[in-house]
């Protein structure tokens, strides 16, 4: 599906001192809703959020490629569905240039985050987490950013380790300011992060491997209820995506890679399993 995204042509085009940044430059829209899925994994109806504020194209595009989704859910104790569950979902779109044409962009289903809110979270706050406060530095330079954080936690919830695993900006410069910028935004995030408590189920206790927490927090002025800014929800923002640093007490994949885990996906302010308990069988791609 092609369309043209003046608001990243202008924001590449305003960029020409930063080349080798503004080839980076990407556009993304955060779309949230909710899915019906059957005991077979197989998606029965879906239903997004505030749908009226979505272009036609991102719903044409959703409408094409979500009925086809199959995913791996089951109840809370881990037995098969007997009947349909409803699961909350969250999905990122990218727009990217088109090689050799100037004001066309492609887009795709970049990412995908999935949580069945019947479910027992297995790790929770124990009291409302105090959100970082925003770099007065960053703030009156107008930089705004998405610091991916994950939180390795102690039997009794404190914070053990913390890990960031990407930052996003969505200011152009050279290199050298926005590695400047987004480790004033990471500071920032980890000097709160390492304050929050957490209780932790006993049966999480009970199984083998580190318990973690995994965070997307934002820096930017306002955020609606689902923590997306104001004013954005069905719009394309554009950005530079960081480089992804792997979770370190994280196991590899069979294969010997690492996996992101959808983080483009998941909305900030929301607290994610790193275990990833509902999954989607095959292909998301759309394009």
């Amino acid at each position: 599906m092609l369309f043209t995204l003046l608001a990243l042509c202008a924001f590449a085009a305003s960029a020409a001192p930063y080349e080798k940044t503004r080839k980076q430059v990407e556009a993304s829209m955060l779309v949230t809703g909710e899915l019906v899925v059957a005991p077979d994994g197989a998606v029965k109806s879906y239903k997004l959020d505030r749908a009226d504020a979505l272009p036609p194209e991102t719903k044409q595009l959703l409408a094409e490629v979500i009925p086809s989704w199959e995913l791996d859910v089951a109840n809370a104790d881990g037995s098969p569905l007997q009947s349909p569950a409803a699961v909350k979902m969250s999905v990122q779109l990218l727009a990217r240039p088109i090689a050799g044409v100037d004001d066309k962009l492609r887009v795709t289903i970049q990412d995908t985050a999935f949580r069945d809110p019947n479910v027992p979270f297995e790790v929770k706050a124990k009291a409302a987490l105090t959100p970082p406060k925003y770099p007065p530095f960053a703030a009156r330079s107008g930089v705004s950013g998405i610091v991916y954080v994950v939180l390795r936690l102690d039997p009794d919830g404190t914070v053990a380790e913390t890990h960031v695993e990407r930052v996003d900006m969505t200011v152009l410069s050279d290199e050298k300011t926005l590695r400047k910028f987004s480790k004033v935004l990471t500071e920032a995030a980890v000097e709160a992060a390492k304050q929050w408590t957490f209780d932790i189920a006993p049966e999480r206790l009970a199984k083998p491997g580190p318990v973690a927490v995994r965070m997307p927090i934002t820096f930017k002025m306002a955020t609606d209820e689902n923590h997306i800014p104001k004013a954005e929800y069905g719009r394309w923002q554009a950005y530079v995506p960081g480089p992804y640093a792997p979770i370190p007490w994280q196991k590899r994949t069979a294969d010997g890679n690492e996996v992101e885990n959808g983080l483009g996906a998941m909305v900030p302010g929301q607290l994610y399993s790193t275990d990833a308990p509902i999954k989607l069988r095959g292909s998301r791609a759309g394009s």
